[in-house]
């Protein structure tokens, strides 16, 4: 969104977070009730203070003095113990609401198709759930609150400050429209400053995020300091730029509060020659006036600043709403039927796609697997072995032909109800933070300890995971980098054997495996083989020698396909990767002594 978009236009933006408050709406009329209750306790206080003053002055009674001192006190008890209810009815409700939007957000995050995730930087997704949804708490328990309020009093004083004295009240109303000048020139200069501060700072989170998440990178190359000179840098030219917040800013809130001292002084001294010169006007009629008048200022003034936080409101509400505007890709439409338990014959029929336009990744791909039988797709680099199991999965769906399961398109049914049906084992494969057994039980939350500890046996991983000092309730850490790589790689598998599905997805899952630590994992995945569809894509040949057949991708196209013995006696593309990945080499001749 342009950065010089008018600050006036915000309340189209601040309007959408109402429906997110009028959950609440009980404890909103309640919360409308205290503000009320604590204007009333303020507006009830400079009379008093007049009157008290009067009453002193004349030295005349006494006891009344007392009644009007209790009737004060009582003010002050009443106003602070209204006050404490309020806040922290607003702060709960606020965090109640705020905590509503964090998990609908998350929500919509989890509905949206790779392609989101592959032209967004991880840093700024998070930073819309983490500091976007902080300036919205800030709205929802202070601006809109305190304005709310502010609101409420200004408009009592004015009408209070008329009928007290309307030559004082016209005075003080002259620097309203001063006010309003001074809040309205800063206001649209605001809204472009907090829009740069916001995209510099999710490029710092972005940056961060990254960072952190590559250390060993960043250990392994020595660009430690390097990286921190980096991070100054742009540290620095968001402190510069957050600077031009804080100054336009306190620009609007000294002017303010600058043009309310002069309103004070106007009144004082007219006040005063009122009082000296006229006997309908008393020392305490003008100290009344006075407290009034702080009333009727200072929530102007509490209102021009406000705005502050209004607009960086409005700029992170901006952020959040354009994410849940997000249409995915792959639409998890809940009213398509669920797909049955399925045999897991997989069918590409004419299948063509490209991950930006103009630009195919792989064109028409034709092939059938039957059910149960293993099916190996290999090729360079870039030749689309991945796309093809990602379109499988329904990560992205093809710009053109189909893909069925046991003959059926999968586009006609609920993408979740396919997903629990296909199990994927990558060459990296993912682990939270928790336990072990917690990550083998991914799939199924509810599976007993028995059915983990089987899957684990099944996939060679029980005896490692005995070993560890608290077995299966070992708390691995951020991705399980306390584990080998060989070790991750069990766990895994152990997670895709309790998941039991039909339809297999082997993306290179050993390639990065030392030869103990491939015997293994191998093993563990002929185990989950079994008597599944496979698709297994290999750079190790070897792994793949007795698939049911082997498809050769180039380019996005199938090149070759058959068994392994077929294609090498072709001596084509699958025959030279044999014989780079075999040639052995002469041994080197001995050079004389």
């Amino acid at each position: 969104m342009s950065s010089d978009k008018s600050g006036s236009d915000i309340w189209p933006t601040l309007k959408r977070f109402i429906p997110y408050l009028l959950v609440y709406w009980q404890k909103l009329v309640l919360i409308f009730f205290l503000i009320l209750l604590v204007t009333g306790f303020e507006l009830i206080r400079p009379k008093l203070i007049g009157m008290i003053v009067d009453e002193a002055a004349a030295r005349d009674s006494w006891n009344k003095t007392l009644w009007l001192l209790g009737i004060f006190l009582f003010s002050v008890i009443g106003r602070s113990a209204t006050l404490l209810t309020r806040n922290f009815l607003i702060q709960r409700t606020g965090m109640r609401v705020t905590c509503d939007m964090r998990v609908n957000i998350f929500r919509h995050l989890q509905n949206l198709s790779l392609r989101f995730y592959d032209a967004r930087h991880t840093g700024k997704i998070v930073s819309r759930i983490s500091q976007d949804t902080g300036a919205f708490h800030s709205l929802v328990t202070g601006a809109s609150v305190n304005l709310l309020g502010d609101v409420v009093t200004l408009v009592a004083v004015l009408f209070i400050l008329l009928s007290a004295n309307w030559q004082l009240a016209i005075l003080t109303y002259a620097i309203l429209p001063l006010l309003l000048v001074n809040y309205f020139w800063h206001k649209r200069r605001l809204r472009i400053e907090s829009r740069r501060h916001r995209r510099n700072w999710d490029r710092v989170l972005s940056f961060l995020h990254e960072r952190i998440a590559s250390t060993r990178l960043v250990r392994a190359f020595a660009t430690e300091q390097s990286e921190v000179e980096v991070f100054r840098q742009r540290i620095e030219a968001d402190y510069l730029n957050y600077t031009r917040v804080v100054w336009r800013n306190s620009l609007l809130s000294v002017g303010a509060d600058f043009l309310s001292g002069i309103g004070i002084f106007v009144v004082l001294g007219y006040g005063s020659y009122l009082v000296m010169h006229t006997k309908d006007f008393t020392v305490g009629e003008l100290t009344s006036f006075l407290f009034f008048i702080g009333l009727l200022y200072t929530p102007v003034i509490r209102i021009v600043e406000s705005n502050a936080v209004m607009q960086q409101a409005a700029t992170s509400l901006e952020q959040i709403f354009t994410l849940l505007d997000t249409q995915p890709h792959i639409p998890e439409n809940e009213q398509l039927p669920q797909l049955p338990e399925v045999e897991g014959r997989v069918t590409f029929a004419d299948v063509s796609f490209g991950y930006r336009p103009q630009h195919t990744t792989l064109s028409h791909i034709n092939f059938d697997v039957p059910a149960g039988e293993t099916y190996a797709l290999v090729g360079p680099s870039g030749s689309g072995k991945t796309t093809v199991i990602t379109l499988l999965a329904r990560f992205y769906d093809p710009t053109a032909g189909r893909i069925l399961v046991d003959g059926r398109d999968i586009r006609e049914f609920n993408v979740q109800s396919l997903r629990r049906q296909v199990g994927i084992v990558m060459q990296d494969n993912i682990l939270f933070s928790g336990t072990i057994a917690e990550n083998i039980k991914y799939g199924r939350p509810g599976a007993s300890h028995e059915e983990v500890i089987a899957a684990a046996r099944a996939a060679n991983a029980h005896e490692f995971i005995s070993g560890l000092s608290l077995g299966y309730g070992t708390w691995l850490g951020e991705r399980g980098v306390q584990l080998s790589g060989g070790q991750r790689q069990r766990v895994a598998i152990a997670r895709v054997i309790l998941k039991n599905p039909r339809i297999l997805i082997l993306d290179e899952a050993t390639s990065a495996l030392d030869t103990e630590s491939e015997r293994l994992v191998q093993e563990a995945l002929d185990h989950l083989m079994a008597r599944r569809t496979c698709i297994v894509i290999a750079h190790r040949l070897s792994t793949i020698i007795n698939a049911n057949k082997i498809l050769v991708l180039k380019e996005g196209l199938i090149a070759e396909q058959g068994r392994h013995d077929e294609l090498l006696q072709q001596r084509g593309i699958y025959s030279h990767l044999h014989e780079l990945q075999f040639a052995r080499k002469a041994p080197p001749s001995a050079v004389p002594a």
